[in-house]
């Protein structure tokens, strides 16, 4: 691998590092406030976290499973960015 390479593949590694540090930077910010949790928690709600799967066909299911799915990758996020926070949204259910 040639140094440009090298160069380029670090930088945007670090880049992407930036990226990610600075989103759970903005999501400790919505935690720290009440009503960013109850948006928070209302998100989590919306993509069906807490509720179990009642659909009626494999279309139903599998768009169920997409949305808690996607819950569940903001429910992780939230507990990387603050867990002592993510746990308090989530005992005033």
């Amino acid at each position: 691998m040639s140094h440009d390479n090298y160069t380029r593949r670090r930088d945007n590694l670090e880049s992407q590092k930036g990226a990610v540090d600075q989103r759970l930077d903005d999501l400790r910010q919505i935690l720290a406030t009440g009503f960013g949790r109850r948006y928070m928690k209302g998100l989590l709600t919306f993509h069906g976290v807490y509720q179990q799967s009642i659909a009626r066909s494999s279309q139903e299911m599998a768009e169920e499973k997409g949305r808690r799915n996607a819950g569940l990758k903001i429910l992780e996020e939230m507990k990387t960015a603050n867990p002592e926070l993510t746990l308090k949204m989530l005992l005033n259910l």
